[in-house]
């Protein structure tokens, strides 16, 4: 799923060229993605409607309309799904999911080739109705907001694994897969740790590396300023570098399973004190 550096590059971008901008027609390729919240069809809600806004709420990117009705379009991108602002006459990607229409000659293309995203059209601020989105957690960018009192109260109450901790969005605001390696990568601690046994010098690190490494990367893509639909993975440590040398200490990383996820980590920097990891040891 696009990231917390993804969202904060690409959803200003599309802030300032979609906000005030009508929606003119539609066009659903993969029906599946779509869920609509409200009586009507989707082109009798939308159609003649204008973008007030583009913003982002934890994961999701939130699109505010107004006129003729109170309507928002939440889009939750999962895995693989992104957005790009296109001229209608550009070809169109085999992936494409959903098209609005733009009175300018563009569209927003939301693209999803493995159709796991979702884009609700819900009443304005009927967030419970989107699974997710209701319930965000702390910003964790935010410095007033991600205090070291506010991170030890989250950490406390949890019985979890390291991993699955930062990749609760209800606890902490957009960290997905390949942020959450980093981070554990960066506080070298292995990614199956029980949360509750870190220790008091641990999650000092895990608490630093949280912001470090996501301000890193955003001002890493904000750098590249790529296209609103490709995703900069390749300046990551760990992330999609399984059986390549630690940048760190030379040796081979490894994965393991981390109940659906995997996760790509240091044996060495990150050592396994409870001995339970399960690595694919094709990848040793």
């Amino acid at each position: 799923m696009p990231e917390r550096p993804d969202l904060d590059y690409f959803v200003p971008i599309l802030d300032r060229e979609l906000t005030g901008r009508t929606i003119v027609g539609l066009r659903v390729r993969k029906p599946v993605v779509l869920r609509v919240a409200v009586p009507g069809t989707p082109e009798q809600l939308l159609v003649g409607t204008t973008i007030e806004s583009v913003r982002r709420r934890g994961h999701f990117v939130l699109f505010p309309l107004r006129d003729p009705a109170a309507l928002e379009i939440a889009v939750s991108p999962m895995l693989a799904g992104r957005f790009v602002v296109a001229a209608k006459k550009d070809k169109v990607p085999g992936d494409l999911a959903v098209a609005l229409e733009l009175d300018d000659k563009r569209e927003l293309r939301y693209r999803d080739d493995v159709q796991m995203g979702k884009f609700y059209v819900v009443g304005r601020g009927a967030w419970r109705q989107v699974p997710g989105l209701a319930t965000i957690g702390v910003d964790v960018l935010n410095p007033e907001r991600f205090t070291k009192q506010a991170f030890l109260a989250l950490a406390q109450k949890r019985r979890d694994q390291v991993k699955v901790f930062l990749l609760d969005k209800a606890a902490l605001d957009s960290i997905g897969n390949a942020y959450a390696d980093e981070i554990l990568w960066d506080a070298r601690l292995h990614p199956k740790r029980l949360v509750r046994s870190l220790q008091p010098d641990e999650l000092e690190r895990l608490y630093r590396s949280i912001p470090a490494v996501l301000a890193h990367a955003a001002g890493v893509i904000v750098e590249r300023q790529p296209p609103t639909d490709e995703k900069v993975r390749d300046f990551l440590h760990v992330r999609g570098r399984a059986g390549e040398p630690c940048q760190r200490c030379g040796t081979k990383l490894r994965t393991a399973r981390v109940h659906a996820d995997d996760s790509v980590f240091c044996p060495q920097c990150q050592h396994d004190v409870r001995g339970t990891a399960i690595v694919d040891w094709r990848k040793i």
